[in-house]
């Protein structure tokens, strides 16, 4: 490769951690053929889940939206997450307001709860989260410091009956930076407004918040740690949800991570958002596949 670099005269340099994720210098990810192909968005994990106390009756102010009836959960599950997004438009010499270029990603997160050790009641799906977004992101083209601004569109929704489900959209702005081993996202978000007639959870900005930031570090080229905290930014109510995670590559099919997972607060699921919690998990995680 560096005989092939000197002959074009082209010179690649490692690229960082939110250069590769959002494609920031250009290089992209194409297949043999020179077309984009899905790329990591969010963690992709397998965890077994335990919780210090399970959401057997899930409520929301919404009306006709109270589990009458407690469902028979057990506190010890399996949590696992598939994302994904892909390319699907750009503009690489934008040259405006301070920024370089611009891509339109297609994103899809899904995050599923399944209750595999409640044998007794069938081992049901206690819950799954579904989110398709639009993603515009605009680079910088800093090398440290400011690296991006990302402008969302996202629904997410668990695609359940009445009286649980839970849905909501919204429209966010995000930046991005980085410096060396660390980097740092840090969003905010805008519900769009429902009728009270199509609401399933009125009050879900009180409890999921207006704001999160999620932190990285990788102090080595192997291990990573994560730290995500989520506010509803209320002096008067204030709620919330912290994360904290730690993966170190493990031999398994040469693509996974060995992942230790702490939370607590509310909505670690959309049935759960008005629900608090403390949360261990532990497994596997695919990101860079």
């Amino acid at each position: 490769l560096a005989c092939y670099d000197k002959l074009t005269g082209q010179h690649y340099t490692e690229r960082s951690a939110l250069t590769r994720a959002w494609d920031l210098d250009g290089r992209g990810n194409p297949d043999a053929e020179g077309v984009r192909r899905l790329e990591p968005y969010r963690s992709n994990l397998v965890l077994v889940h335990h919780t210090s106390r399970i959401n057997s009756q899930p409520s929301s102010p919404a009306p006709l939206h109270n589990t009458i009836t407690p469902y028979p959960y057990i506190s010890n599950e399996v949590k696992f997450q598939f994302s994904a997004k892909s390319e699907i438009g750009n503009f690489r010499e934008l040259d405006m307001l301070g920024f370089r270029d611009f891509r339109m990603w297609a994103g899809f997160t899904q995050q599923s709860y399944w209750q595999m050790f409640n044998t007794a009641h069938s081992s049901p799906l206690r819950e799954t989260n579904y989110e398709p977004e639009l993603i515009g992101t605009f680079g910088t083209g800093h090398a440290q410091g400011w690296k991006l601004l990302n402008i969302g569109l996202s629904h997410q929704s668990n695609g359940r009956d009445q009286q649980a489900s839970r849905s909501w959209n919204r429209v966010y702005l995000q930046g991005g930076w980085e410096w060396s081993e660390y980097f740092l996202l840090a969003r905010g978000w805008w519900r769009i407004p429902e009728s009270a007639s199509n609401d399933d959870n009125p009050d879900i900005v009180q409890y999921l918040g207006r704001a999160e930031v999620e932190a990285h570090w990788s102090p080595d080229t192997d291990d990573e740690v994560v730290l995500l905290a989520r506010s509803n930014l209320s002096a008067g109510q204030p709620r919330g949800y912290l994360q904290l995670d730690w993966s170190t590559p493990v031999r398994f099919w040469h693509l996974s991570r060995l992942s230790l997972q702490l939370a607590t607060g509310y909505g670690s699921s959309l049935i759960d958002y008005n629900h608090a919690q403390t949360t261990f998990g532990f497994g596997l995680t695919f990101k860079d596949w």
